[in-house]
């Protein structure tokens, strides 16, 4: 009896694994191997970092704090197998936080069926076609920027920061057939859980240039890919042990420089256009243009004055047709870095059905959100239809009109006079954005 005690004890664990994945499955034999197998690989991933990486080295471990960087409601990654043959674990539970950030990977451009499993090039995926050794003192503020050509045979090509062990603290792999890129480590030749989901659409074609920055922040990569910041990955190494870089994959023509940068990404933004309460009048209702018109997502603008007491920013837009949730931020700068004081975080959500929605808002001050304010009502909001919000500054709040009809209100937290620029995400189509002045 002590012995089957002790057998049930030390496999209890391993049967609820094996009884969920198998539920999970459907009672598909070839699905629940899939995942038995991604399971165990997520285990001996975590059991590796932990022995060689203990939580005292490791800076803010994807591991040892899942909370960290999931800004949704539902996971945001997906199983698909490593470039040089490792395998990611098929699902993740879901994580709950307050409300998306800046960088929040919650609307994904990815197959679910990940069928970058399985590798299509034979010939030279893995061949290392640029190095740079001895990289010292890495640090915030450092970013790599790597460009190149990609060649009109490309399946696949990887970015790899390493470790002078082999590690690899970050493994950035777009994958052209599928339309994604691939984020992930790996430890002692064990890769551990991929990431695909981001807010940008794939930008990457065969026979172009690329460029692609890799700016290191105590917290984590962010990467931006052809100009555009592309998302982030939670440091699950020791960051500063960083020694190569090395470029795999059928691209050519590839060049590496260093630099420290104060503020990221650096690019050209789009300045919000004004507009009198009279010119806003004369021009009517905004024209529902053709989707290739839309503004660039996630959209970045800045203010050209403060956006204080009587101005309101219009935006119309449309939404997508099977959404989750939109954002619209009202913050102190439009770099991701720096991370930006936030002083109105819009958050519409989709989740409920017969057209009531969770309206949510927030700030961000002091690198943390701050006490959420939510409330769930009857809304215009539609898959699939147009809609112009409003954002109203008067003396005390910001006032947030759907169609002409008030649906919230946001206390300010922090002078309005602080805001200089508008971000917006999600399941939605932008077609303008404008500030209507006071007079």
């Amino acid at each position: 009896m002590a012995v089957f005690a002790f057998l049930v004890l030390s496999i209890g664990d391993d049967l609820l694994a094996y009884s969920t994945a198998l539920l999970d499955c459907g009672g598909s034999w070839t699905q629940f191997r899939s995942q038995l197998a991604s399971t165990r690989n997520q285990r001996q991933f975590e059991a590796l970092l932990q022995r060689y990486y203990p939580p005292s080295v490791v800076c803010d471990s994807v591991s040892s704090d899942p909370n960290v960087h999931s800004c949704c409601d539902h996971s945001c990654c997906t199983s698909a197998e490593s470039e040089e043959g490792g395998r990611g674990a098929s699902s993740t539970p879901p994580v709950a936080m307050s409300t998306e950030s800046i960088d929040s990977c919650d609307f994904a451009y990815l197959e679910p069926s990940s069928p970058g499993s399985v590798s299509l090039d034979k010939s030279s995926s893995t061949e290392v076609v640029h190095t740079v050794e001895n990289i010292t003192e890495v640090s915030p503020g450092l970013c790599f920027v790597v460009t190149g050509t990609i060649q009109l045979t490309c399946e696949r090509f990887s970015i790899n920061l390493l470790l002078k062990n082999g590690d690899v603290a970050l493994h950035f792999n777009p994958r052209l057939p599928q339309n994604y890129i691939v984020r992930n480590c790996r430890v002692k030749g064990c890769w551990g859980r991929e990431e695909v989901a981001s807010p940008l659409s794939f930008n990457l074609h065969r026979g172009q240039r690329f460029a692609v920055q890799v700016l290191v922040t105590d917290k984590e990569f962010l990467i931006c890919v052809n100009g555009r910041h592309f998302n982030a990955f939670r440091h699950r190494l020791p960051y500063r042990k960083i020694c190569t870089l090395e470029v795999k994959g059928d691209v050519r023509d590839v060049a590496v420089d260093q630099c420290y940068m104060e503020c990221y990404p650096q690019l050209e933004l789009e300045l919000v256009r004004q507009q009198s309460p009279d010119a806003m009048a004369a021009a009517g209702p905004v024209r529902i243009l053709p989707e290739a018109d839309g503004k660039p997502m996630p959209y970045t603008g800045v203010l050209k004055e403060p956006f204080t007491n009587g101005r309101k920013l219009h935006l119309y837009g449309r939404v997508k047709l099977l959404p989750h949730s939109f954002y619209v931020n009202l913050q102190s700068s439009a770099y991701v870095w720096p991370h930006p004081n936030i002083l109105f975080h819009l958050n519409p959500r989709f989740g409920s059905v017969g057209g009531r929605h969770v309206i949510c808002r927030n700030s961000w001050q002091n690198g943390k959100w701050e006490r959420e304010e939510r409330s769930e009502n009857v809304t215009d909001f539609a898959p699939g239809k147009p809609f112009h919000l409003q954002i109203a500054c008067t003396d005390v709040s910001y006032q947030v009109s759907l169609n002409d009809k008030l649906i919230a209100e946001f206390i300010f937290r922090e002078n309005p006079r602080l805001v200089e620029a508008v971000y917006i995400q999600g399941d939605i189509k932008v077609f303008d954005v404008v500030v209507e002045t006071a007079y």
